[in-house]
């Protein structure tokens, strides 16, 4: 007989949290072992029940989910997260698997995709939703972190991670120039063999990538830099 995953819900609205539980109830693969309001609950209960699967709430006061999950893997390693959350973003897609969550799925989402997403991040399987995974695909981002963004942003010069970021961060090309003491036409030529090399073609994307690797960060809350 295959044992129940144990399961931790964390939401600071009660009546989510209420439905997550209601649905999950009605699967005998599953058992709710513990419900938090808020991130330091959240790392509380991990800590005492090491369940094999988080739910965790993407905004929650006190500590939100994303500042959460270092905590929560660091004392729970074993611990798979499913970060829920209203944003159906790629910059808070990104933000989420860099801090650590194994699949990130829309509040909005209907129960059977929920449910084929609790499924995914059980198995040990990344989970992306539907609705962002074409655009985070074609960006040329990956859910782990992997070596090939790695590789990538190694071929970079220094120079050339400045102006990256600099181009994340919304400046513009006389703007970068005029803050690095080089002609815009330098820069040009930089930000044309960032595209090449990394191959992302545009600002957007260039600004997704910075954020994924962690040349700028996301202030929480927000879901663009500057």
């Amino acid at each position: 007989m295959t044992s129940k995953k144990r399961i931790v819900i964390a939401e600071d609205h009660t009546i989510l949290r209420e439905g997550l539980r209601a649905i999950l109830d009605d699967y005998p693969e599953f058992e709710v072992i513990g419900e938090a309001a808020d991130g330091l609950e959240a790392i509380r209960l991990c800590a005492n029940l090491a369940p094999d699967l988080l739910l965790l709430d993407f905004s929650m006061p006190r500590m939100n989910g994303v500042d959460a999950i270092a905590d929560i893997k660091k004392q729970c390693p074993r611990t798979r997260i499913l970060m829920l959350t209203v944003h159906d973003s790629v910059e808070y897609l990104s933000l989420a698997f860099r801090a650590g969550a194994d699949g990130y799925a829309l509040k909005d989402a209907r129960q059977e995709e929920l449910l084929r997403a609790i499924r995914t991040v059980l198995r040990g399987e990344k989970y992306i939703p539907d609705a962002v995974a074409g655009e985070y695909a074609a960006l040329g981002l990956t859910v782990d972190g992997s070596k090939e963004d790695g590789e990538a942003a190694s071929t970079l010069t220094k120079r050339e991670k400045v102006v990256l970021k600099m181009v994340a961060e919304g400046y513009s090309n006389k703007e970068i120039a005029s803050l690095l003491y080089i002609s815009p036409k330098t820069v040009d030529n930089h930000r044309t063999n960032i595209m090449g090399k990394l191959d992302l073609h545009t600002p957007q994307a260039l600004t997704f990538y910075a954020i994924h690797i962690g040349l700028i960060e996301v202030e929480r809350g927000q879901a663009s830099p500057r």
